[in-house]
């Protein structure tokens, strides 16, 4: 990361994923009784992307400190290119990572946008080598980490793909990164 992002990255407020996840899933059951729109409920208004995009930045999180063992702190809130920023500590060394979502939305928003579209489209990317792109499957697909084709030389730095894996919202998987070598790794909805 270049002097100056990396000053900028480091002023941003970086919070625990786990009691957001924790209040937004008492919220999300809170309105399942309630009768709401479902374009808020599934945060889709344009005054809710922020909180739609937090969300999927807060799992990101918490399936990397599962993954890795580190906690994995957010920044909700678009940093240049990014839509949020994970941080975490190697020892005494803060690192920073700006992330980009991409969602391959339900059928039923567009049906003719595909995963493979998805990723040829990264190809354009021309910004900055330290930006992560996470896909989102935010429909239901029957995904196959090794069937999937990367254009040549992407110009970023790191790409995973997030799931849920249950109709519950419980249970999530974050496969990566695909640019290196590419494990999965199942994760509960912080409870």
């Amino acid at each position: 990361m270049e002097a100056i992002r990396l000053r900028e990255a480091g002023r941003r407020d970086y919070r625990d994923p786990v009691p957001f996840l924790r209040r937004l899933r008492f919220i999300e059951h809170r309105l399942l009784v309630e009768p709401v729109n479902a374009e808020v409920r599934s945060l889709r208004t344009n005054r809710l992307k922020e909180w739609r995009e937090a969300r999927i930045g807060a799992l990101f999180c918490h399936g990397m400190s599962e993954r890795t063992g580190r906690k994995v702190f957010l920044s909700k809130g678009e940093f240049e290119d990014a839509d949020f920023v994970g941080m975490w500590f190697d020892g005494d060394v803060q690192n920073f990572a700006p992330v980009q979502i991409k969602e391959l939305v339900p059928e039923e928003r567009n049906a003719r946008v595909t995963l493979d579209a998805l990723v040829k489209g990264l190809s354009v990317y021309s910004g900055r080598k330290d930006l992560t792109v996470l896909i989102h499957l935010n429909r239901r697909i029957h995904f196959k980490p090794e069937s999937l084709v990367l254009p040549p030389q992407l110009p970023i730095a790191a790409l995973w793909v997030l799931a849920c894996t249950d109709p519950t919202h419980s249970e999530w998987a974050i496969w990566g990164n695909f640019l290196e070598q590419v494990e999965g790794t199942r994760f509960a909805y912080p409870t």
